[in-house]
């Protein structure tokens, strides 16, 4: 299937550890963990200047978030997603885009329960750089 380059990532389908996850819609974002690059200058006198590029690895972590209904189904999920620190798999996918996939993820993040008629609990998870596919 081609990639449609003129549609958006609006709907993806996300699934944690293979098991599909039912989030609030528009809630999901997701961060690629390419890290920042530094920029600084060197001068040789005399209004001689020159740009210095590096990667700041230390900034090199995905992050992968959504949101999700407080239920106790849910609750219990996101207990187990804690608890499984470095090796949960967060993946997103679309049809006809490329999908978002994270490997050695943790959820970094304690929830809170919005206990009420209209809860939500945002989840976010950390890890390697997300993968290109």
């Amino acid at each position: 299937m081609a990639l449609q380059s003129n549609r958006g990532f609006s709907n993806p389908q996300i699934t944690i550890n293979n098991a599909l996850v039912m989030i609030k819609p528009n809630s999901f974002k997701f961060t690629p963990g390419k890290g920042e690059i530094k920029v600084r200058a060197v001068s040789g006198g005399g209004g001689s200047v020159q740009s210095i590029h590096t990667e700041d690895v230390a900034t090199k972590v995905s992050k992968f978030m959504f949101e999700i209904a407080v239920t106790d189904a849910n609750r219990t999920s996101a207990s187990g997603w804690k608890d499984n620190i470095g090796a949960n798999v967060c993946l997103a996918t679309q049809a006809g885009m490329k999908p978002v996939v994270g490997t050695n993820m943790s959820m970094i993040n304690d929830p809170e329960f919005d206990a009420s008629a209209d809860g939500w609990t945002k989840i976010e998870f950390s890890g390697d750089p997300l993968a290109e596919i």
